[in-house]
């Protein structure tokens, strides 16, 4: 199965309104892609834009999504995760509302129960964040 073919709840354990990431549109072995469309009711939305912690957030979750679709290829079940630190963000811009943006992971290591990924969000093909997260996975 592609990471599009599962609805996006059956691969994180944050439900709305903390959901952010609509979709895993794409994973391999070391890195994901997933989609959001931004919404006026989204919780990290203030003055029609979402902010910062939301663009953290969506990163956050894409990592949580690949997890979680790696876990269910493997037969095994979605995890939570807590966001460990997060280190070199850089915020160029704040998407507005009722647009859609696309974020990308990759994970650089995962080492006694952390993973180390870089990530960044795109409005279309230009960058408005990116950082190095670790994630502490949680069995």
């Amino acid at each position: 199965m592609k990471p599009s073919d599962f609805n996006i709840l059956d691969l994180i354990p944050q439900r709305p309104p903390m959901q952010m990431i609509d979709m895993l549109v794409y994973a391999d072995d070391r890195s994901a892609h997933g989609r959001l469309y931004i919404k006026e009711s989204n919780l990290f939305c203030e003055n029609k834009v979402l902010r910062e912690s939301g663009l953290i957030e969506f990163i956050a979750q894409t990592a949580a999504a690949f997890t979680g679709y790696r876990n269910k290829m493997n037969q095994g079940n979605v995890t939570e995760g807590y966001i460990g630190a997060v280190k070199n963000l850089v915020i160029n811009t704040l998407p507005s509302v009722n647009t859609e943006i696309q974020s990308e992971i990759l994970v650089e290591n995962e080492i006694i129960g952390f993973t180390i990924v870089t990530g960044r969000v795109f409005d279309e093909s230009k960058v408005i964040a990116e950082c190095e997260m670790r994630i502490f996975g949680k069995e």
